[in-house]
């Protein structure tokens, strides 16, 4: 048997164990943990690619005109203002959980464009899968009892946003109701 092959039954034997584990996938105890536990990470930019340099001997100079002494249009001098810039695009890339805060030295992330969630311990890599396919798993009770222990909170947590989130839509559908009645009431007399 050749190396590849080997790899192949490891990956294997790894992934059920993973899975076993309930580790896999955004629905998981990573991915829970990621959902609940973790920030977004957000990207803010407008629709240029940032992946060429700009040209430094462009002139990047605004103009604007403002009346002169005799009422003519001439370039003003200078301004008394700082531009602000405006957020074009905000987007969301994935979500990132850091347990330093918690005392663990565990981080956890979730990619949206290619569904990849990865976990580093103590600053290696010890699990990463892609699109659902198992690319690295280092069992370990050491790290997997941390998840598990994140893992019970993040539920509790879920299921608390889920009551509220049911409260926050009970009473958008009410309000959307009496607004109903009060229109009929104002427009048709009922």
């Amino acid at each position: 048997m050749n190396w590849s092959q080997k790899e192949k039954v490891i990956r294997e034997k790894r992934t059920i164990e993973a899975t076993s584990k309930n580790l896999m996938g955004i629905a998981g105890k990573i991915g829970t943990v990621a959902k609940v536990l973790g920030s977004p990470i957000v990207r803010q930019g407008g629709m240029n690619d940032i992946s060429f340099l700009e040209d430094p001997y462009e002139d990047f100079v605004e103009s604007e005109y403002e009346n002169t002494v005799s009422d003519q249009r001439g370039p003003e001098a200078w301004r008394d203002e700082i531009k602000e810039m405006t957020d074009e695009i905000v987007q969301e890339e994935g979500l990132v959980f850091d347990g330093l805060n918690r005392g663990m030295h565990l981080e956890i992330k979730f990619w949206n464009h290619n569904q990849k969630l990865e976990v580093s311990y103590m600053g290696y890599e010890v699990y990463k899968e892609i699109a659902g396919e198992l690319y690295a798993y280092f069992p370990s009770e050491e790290w997997e009892d941390k998840i598990d222990r994140l893992y019970q909170t993040a539920r509790k947590q879920a299921k608390i946003r889920q009551k509220d989130e049911e409260v926050a839509i009970s009473e958008d559908i009410e309000r959307r109701k009496q607004s109903l009645w009060d229109r009929l009431r104002r427009r048709w007399g009922v």
